[in-house]
This record gives C-alpha cells, structure tokens and sequence, in this order.
C-alpha cells in the first residue's frame, strides 16, 4: 500500500507538466556585483549552441547545511538555512589550480570529487559545479546541458524515488553535480546560466536502451558507475547525472 505522503506526491507530479522555479531569489552564483544572469525556468537547450545529452557527471546528493560541494573562496556562495526552498548555486572551474579549491562538506566522500577533478582536462575541458534543492522524495534527473562561450543551460527530470526508500513529505536536500563540458570555456567569460525541470519525469527525446539503463541504476563500467544505487550521501559517477 502506498503511504499517504507518497500519494499526495504523485498527485502532484501527475498535475504538474513543468516545475520551473521561477519566482525564487535565493540564486547564488560565483560572483555578487557583476552582470551575470540567472535564470531557473530557462530553455532547455542555446539555440546555436553545443548540447550534451550523456555528459560525464559526479553527483553528490545530501542532507547538509550548505552545498556539499563547493568551490573555497567563491563569493555570493553561503551557507543556507536548512528545509530552504529549491535554489540554484553554479561555478565553472576551467583551470587545475580552481579546480584544487573544491571543497566537501564533512562526512561525504571528498576522495571522489578528487578523482573526478584529477581526471579533467583543463586545456580541452572544463568543470561546471550545478547544486540545486530537491525534495527528499524526489530526485533529479540531468537530462542535458548546453553551452556556448558566455551561457550554460541544464535540464532536468525529476522523479519519484522508490518507494522502499524512506522519506519525508515536505523535507529538502541538496544535489551538487560536476559536469564535465568536452570544451575548455574561459569562467570570467561565461555571464549567464539556466536551468528547467521537467516535473513529469521526461527528458525531450527521451528513449534509447543506455537512458533507461541509468535510471533504473544499471551503468557500464566505463563510465565509472557501481552498477546499482548509490546510498545518500554517497557520490556517485555516471553520465547523465541521474540521483539515486
């Protein structure tokens, strides 16, 4: 039988075709002060733009009192009050020195954020750090993520966890994610960043035998998966950033 929170739950993801956040001031980016633009009901893709549907993706989901990951030193980056609102927080790490300064929150495993930033490129790649709140019941699926010189747009699914998992109604954690972009951007460059939600769990185009792989846990070894779910708040490496 499905507990009543859970149906409450699927009540509203069965209601609701788009969860953007718009109307959420608490976006904090890298830098206060600038011209930068955010935006949390964005397009899911930059006309003209390079989109990639299966990016490399460490994901750190948690119960903390600030994002788990975070870069050290970044203004406009603080720590929130815990139970906050959904909010979006964003840094783009393009070079082996920034990358040092990823910090991790205490109690989470800080040795594979390391592994993750040693195995970057810098001259041809470049990390994106996304964090986002997420319902406890829920988790997020990245559908893609968009660039050009100066924007990055991600989209998201989200989804009902399983229900043998515990959670509580009501309740918020974070989901911090590296994304490894197959092109080396320049930080200062980059001025505006979105991101959408799609609240019925779809990602636009979605389909293939590797997609559904992901979110039903099961990952190919190269992409540095355990081939299961992988427990809160355990990080885990995947392509396509699903949260587990």
């Amino acid at each position: 039988m499905v507990p009543p929170t859970r149906r409450r739950l699927l009540r509203t993801a069965a209601a609701a075709t788009a969860i953007g956040l718009a109307g959420c001031n608490g976006r904090v980016g890298e830098r206060s002060g600038t011209s930068r633009s955010v935006s949390e009901n964005a397009d899911s893709t930059i006309p003209g733009g390079t989109t990639e549907r299966d990016p490399e993706t460490l994901l750190v989901r948690a119960d903390t009192d600030g994002p788990p990951v975070r870069v050290d030193g970044d203004e406009g980056t603080p720590e929130l009050p815990r139970r906050q609102s959904s909010r979006l927080f964003y840094a783009v790490i393009d070079t082996r020195s920034r990358a040092d300064r990823l910090l991790v929150a205490d109690g989470l495993d800080a040795d594979a954020v390391a592994a993750f930033r040693s195995s970057t490129a810098f001259d041809s790649e470049t990390l994106y750090l996304e964090t986002r709140r997420v319902e406890e019941c829920f988790r997020l699926r990245l559908c893609s993520v968009s660039w050009t010189a100066d924007r990055i747009r991600t989209a998201y699914a989200r989804e009902l966890r399983p229900y043998d998992e515990r959670c509580a109604a009501g309740e918020a954690v974070y989901e911090s994610r590296l994304i490894r972009l197959p092109a080396a951007l320049d930080r200062e460059a980059v001025t505006s960043y979105g991101s959408s939600t799609d609240g019925q769990g779809r990602c636009h185009g979605d389909g293939g035998d590797r997609r559904r792989d992901r979110e039903n846990g099961r990952r190919a070894p190269e992409n540095g998966g355990t081939g299961g779910d992988t427990p809160t708040p355990t990080p885990a490496a995947t392509r396509g950033g699903t949260s587990e």
